[in-house]
């Protein structure tokens, strides 16, 4: 477990990411890819899904078709994973990770602003979130479409701080993978982990606090909600 400093953290935002972090969809991420392996005789490398984990979507797709060998363009693969990603997901909404409407709901009550930086693109985050009605919730939401270089670059976190109007040192950064806190870190900015079950624990040394969950009492403390 990573050392904590003195709550309350003196933060002037907090910024989510957004896959893995408010919303489940890793398990859908890693049946779709299981099924496109699975058609071809293969079968997973935990390493390689947890070297995707937090980067952009073609990124992601260029590792995992080298990885296993694939001779597939990141482009096939991205409307092939596309198509799986829906035949997952069926008619069903995609589940918020438990706790994120509270901790929405406290931040709120205490007037701290609120973004989403997410490596996913734009037309995603509005299909993915669009049940959920929560978009309006935030000041922003940047995304792999508003920067040149993905996680685990800190562009994103950067410009979510210039956008918010303060360093990032005075910005909270909440994320669920290894990528993710690199690129927060490299931003300057304070990064508490929330790590679920396909993270790997040995990789986030450089987190200022890993929690279990969202409303966590430890984090509601730092967060002095």
């Amino acid at each position: 477990m990573a050392a904590q400093a003195p709550a309350p953290w003196s933060i002037r935002s907090v910024v989510f990411d957004l896959d893995g972090l408010m919303i489940d969809t890793e398990p859908v991420f890693e049946e779709s890819a299981r099924r496109l392996l699975a058609r071809r005789g293969l079968a997973i490398l935990p390493r390689v899904l947890q070297a995707m984990m937090g980067t952009p979507a073609l990124q992601a797709l260029k590792i995992f078709g080298d990885a296993h060998g694939l001779t597939e363009t990141v482009e096939e693969l991205r409307v092939e994973c596309a198509q799986l990603f829906a035949e997952v997901l069926g008619e069903k909404p995609v589940p918020l990770m438990p706790g994120m409407l509270e901790l929405l709901d406290r931040l709120e009550q205490k007037g701290i602003p609120r973004a989403i930086a997410t490596s996913s693109s734009a037309r995603y985050v509005e299909r993915i979130m669009a049940p959920h009605h929560l978009l309006h919730r935030f000041a922003f939401v940047l995304t792999c479409d508003d920067v040149k270089l993905g996680k685990p670059c800190p562009e994103i976190y950067e410009k979510a701080a210039a956008r918010l109007g303060h360093g990032a040192g005075e910005m909270l950064v909440l994320e669920d993978s290894p990528n993710g806190l690199r690129a927060a870190k490299a931003a300057g900015a304070r990064c508490v982990v929330v790590p679920h079950a396909l993270v790997p624990l040995d990789d986030l040394a450089g987190a200022d606090a890993i929690m279990p969950g969202l409303m966590a009492p430890a984090l509601l403390e730092l967060l002095g909600v």
